[in-house]
């Protein structure tokens, strides 16, 4: 029989030797150090060997172990370890042996946070020029260049989380690291693990290798943007070529082993959480599991022999990765089919090395359970969440769902999501009926029937999740328009309503638009295009101060959460504004030209509706349509007569005629 040497100190190696030794097949195991023989389990079949060789060494010890031209060379060290690969390549090719590397996958970095080094000196140059405390943890390996490239004050600011051997202690106080900067911990490391040393030592900058999701480079690039650090990455030495470790154990094994590789995971709902409403098949899942993921409050009750108070795919799939279970559980709260984290959980297995074989099995959800509890059915329901995302743009979108249809089903965060939500359906003067279920399920469960004035007082802690009725929901517009009287206004410049129903109609707004209202002036554009759906998100950009003022009044009056005022030159505040979809610009205060050039410079396909009375802004919007040259120029010149009374008599009093320049740039 061939021989079989893997050299490995990482989970893909350790997953290889296991299932070499699953299927009785003896083999050697290479490691460096006394970590990576600790990674290993020792058993009968697996002959380890610790310690580093350069190429020379690496030969010796295949020609003494009697490795030869039939023998398999297995190469699952880290991506980073080019110099080991080099030299075990070139070890196998002299034997003639055959030689297999296993190619890790590397980690999507997409985030503006996120910036790339192609080697750890010019990381280290870049960190000079940045304040704040600095997290390395590139390993031992790269310490004392990082340090030879680096300031005195920049090495002063870092703190180093290495492996606790010997010999990375050692290698951490020849670099002058003071002990009180040397974080010694064994991996793997979660999100949440990431997130409390980084708050523990005031972390600002995350330098790290682009280790995959295997390696943990997910959960600590997710740790370090949530708690709004940069994260620096050193780039891989180089794009290599290799196979999975299922490919390579259908090599050795002379087999398809991708069946007999996979980890069975299965994404379950709990319902409400307690156990007397899961359904038989979860309960069957559960009970079958070597292991079970969820939030705390989920996994407290369940009993099996392992689980972990895990519930994000980073932080989840490393471990599945290194321990192979062969059926793993995650639990979710409710049903998995809404709302759930089970989506994007079994998006994130399917992008990921694991291989897994997923099932879903649904739960009972909250809203089944209340509307069972109050006889009503939900089958002609809005159904909605909040949970976890309640900002004013999300409770106005819930009361504008309210507004035109009879009920409305909400997960919510907290009481505090039932009492904003009442006061705004106060305001606008709705007779509403809200039913409030406080821990659906638990001994403590209690389900309120409330008016809008016991709601705006509404206390409780817990789960809750409410059914809002409202017997008089009004029929919703086919064009939902706002007149002039439907704005509080004063001598701040308004956008008329003939004007402004045309305006808005050529900006040719979508459901999940972002538009930005230059010139806000009382914010009748920006409130009647956010009336439209909530939705669309409107910021308006207003420099009069008692403009503002009566932009807010506005928003006020009619709920729309949606819009967001922002105070400053336009020329100003664009620039630290993201890509808009759509742009309405009716006021420019003669700084059209430089407007256009900000919003320009953010991308193309950008919406914009421009209105010009004067002769000077006329002139300059066509001098505009000329330089950008738009392919879908539509110029309006829109005169508006309005009767007033006189008298006895109705007489016709023309206002100035507007020019309305629609196109996309």
């Amino acid at each position: 029989m061939r021989k079989i040497l893997i050299f490995s100190g990482t989970t893909e190696g350790r997953t290889i030797s296991e299932a070499l030794s699953g299927n009785n097949i003896s083999h050697y195991v290479c490691v460096a150090g006394e970590y990576g023989k600790e990674m290993m389990r020792s058993d009968d079949f697996a002959k380890v060997h610790v310690g580093r060789m350069d190429e020379a060494q690496m030969s010796e010890f295949l020609g003494k172990e009697g490795f030869d031209k039939t023998s398999l060379i297995v190469d699952a060290t880290h991506p980073y370890a080019t110099e080991v690969t080099a030299n075990i390549k070139t070890a196998a090719g002299k034997l003639g042996a055959t030689y297999l590397r296993i190619a890790r996958k590397a980690a999507d970095m997409k985030d503006g946070n996120i910036k790339e080094y192609r080697d750890i000196e010019s990381c280290g140059k870049a960190l000079d020029k940045l304040e704040g405390n600095i997290l390395l943890t590139t390993g031992s390996k790269e310490l004392k260049t990082y340090c030879e490239s680096v300031s005195k004050e920049t090495k002063k600011r870092t703190y180093v989380r290495v492996l606790p051997s010997t010999e990375s202690l050692e290698i951490c106080t020849s670099c002058g690291i003071e002990s009180d900067h040397i974080i010694a911990m064994h991996g793997p490391f979660s999100v949440d693990l990431n997130r409390a040393l980084m708050q523990q030592y005031n972390i600002s900058h995350l330098v790290t290798k682009n280790s995959g999701s295997v390696g943990g480079f997910e959960a600590k690039a997710d740790a370090a943007l949530s708690f709004g650090a940069m994260v620096h990455v050193l780039a891989r030495p180089s794009e290599e070529k290799g196979i999975s470790v299922e490919e390579a154990l259908g090599i050795i094994l002379g087999k398809d082993y991708k069946g007999d590789a996979r980890v069975n995971v299965t994404l379950v709902g709990l319902g409400m959480g307690h156990e007397k409403n899961e359904t038989v098949e979860v309960s069957h899942a559960i009970n079958a599991a070597d292991v079970v993921f969820g939030a705390k409050r989920l996994v407290k009750n369940i009993k099996v022999s392992k689980k972990y108070e895990m519930y994000k795919p980073s932080d989840i799939i490393p471990v599945l990765g290194k321990e192979r279970p062969e059926n793993a559980v995650i639990v979710f709260s409710g049903d998995t089919g809404f709302y759930s984290g089970a989506k994007n959980f079994a998006s994130e297995l399917a992008a990921s090395d694991l291989n897994a074989n997923v099932t879903v099995l649904p739960g009972i959800s909250s809203f089944a359970y209340l509307s069972a509890k109050v006889k009503e059915s939900y089958e002609d329901a809005v159904l909605l969440s909040l949970h976890g995302k309640n900002t004013p743009k999300d409770i106005n979108g819930l009361c504008y769902k309210l507004r035109y249809n009879r009920k409305v089903f909400a997960l919510l965060s907290d009481a505090s999501d039932v009492r904003e939500t009442a006061g705004i359906l106060k305001r606008r003067n709705h007779e509403i009926t809200v039913i409030a279920g406080i821990n659906l399920s638990y001994e403590e469960e209690e389900i309120r029937v409330m008016d809008l004035e016991e709601a705006e007082n509404f206390e409780a802690k817990g789960v809750i999740t409410a059914l809002f009725i409202n017997e008089e929901f009004e029929r919703r517009p086919v064009i939902n328009v706002l007149s002039d009287d439907a704005f509080t206004r004063s001598d701040v410049p308004m956008t008329k309503e003939s004007v402004r129903h045309e305006s808005i109609i050529r900006l040719n707004l979508k459901e999940g638009d972002v538009l930005y209202d230059v010139g806000g002036g009382t914010g009748s554009v920006a409130v009647e295009a956010a009336n439209l759906d909530p939705g669309i998100s409107v910021f308006t950009i207003e420099r009069n101060h008692d403009a503002c003022d009566l932009i807010a009044a506005n928003i006020k009056r009619h709920g729309t959460g949606n819009v967001t005022v922002v105070e400053g030159e336009a020329t100003a505040a664009l620039k630290k504004m993201p890509k808009p979809d759509a742009v309405f610009i009716g006021g420019s205060g003669g700084n059209l030209k430089e407007i256009m050039k900000i919003l320009t410079s953010k991308g193309k396909g950008i919406r914009y509706v421009i209105n010009a009375v004067s002769l000077d802004t006329i002139t300059e919007a066509n001098k505009l349509i000329e330089k950008y040259e738009p392919w879908d120029i539509s110029i309006t010149e829109l005169s508006v007569s309005e009767s007033r009374k006189l008298g006895a008599h109705r007489l016709m009093t023309a206002q100035n005629p507007v020019w309305i320049f629609a196109f996309t740039i």
